[in-house]
């Protein structure tokens, strides 16, 4: 890779980075806006984010013009596959932002086990199509996108965690604290 290639490429995680920043500030605001508006919202930071994603994605992989003949039709794919999961996240999200901070063990659990679900169905589908890469691309390339893809997805995600408070616990009874044991015990 040049140094104009890596320049270019900084830049663009940059702007990614900021485009995450943007899609992890709609995702707990600070007053509630309609439900359209977060939609409206959040579907600009994702036109922003996937216009950035492709442009990385293309400094990235160095494809011959054969290369991309069979890959950009199968990242579009890929992609919308994606989209449909981070969809489902963003519901989620939004799901814990009209619940937020006070949150029933019913609800909590429902949202566990929804976000779970994402997960696996996340890394299922990415599994599938890293299998499909693989046969329209050399290996060190088709390595080189599932670690780009893994960049740009932990930039989303680091983004949309820093802003999304972690989920208070219940007030506890006033009781005489303990102190947990490297076994697991409790000591006083």
């Amino acid at each position: 890779m040049t140094v104009k290639t890596a320049t270019k490429m900084n830049t663009i995680f940059t702007r990614s980075l900021l485009a995450g920043s943007l899609l992890g500030g709609l995702a707990v605001p600070l007053q509630r806006a309609a439900a359209q508006s977060d939609r409206d919202l959040i579907e600009v930071a994702r036109t922003v984010i996937t216009a950035d994603r492709k442009t990385v994605v293309l400094a990235a992989m160095e494809l011959t013009d054969n290369e991309a003949k069979d890959f950009w039709p199968l990242y579009r794919e890929y992609r919308s596959a994606m989209d449909e999961i981070t969809d489902d996240r963003m519901k989620l999200v939004l799901d814990y932002a009209n619940v937020y901070p006070n949150i029933p063990d019913a609800k909590a659990t429902e949202m566990l086990k929804t976000y779970t679900e994402l997960q696996e169905r996340q890394v299922q589908k990415r599994n599938a199509y890293l299998k499909k890469f693989a046969k329209v691309l050399p290996p060190a390339k088709a390595l080189r996108f599932a670690q780009i893809e893994t960049r740009l997805d932990l930039l989303v995600y680091l983004n949309l965690a820093a802003r999304i408070p972690i989920t208070p616990l219940p007030a506890a009874p006033a009781t005489a604290p303990t102190a947990a044991t490297d076994d697991g015990t409790q000591s006083k």
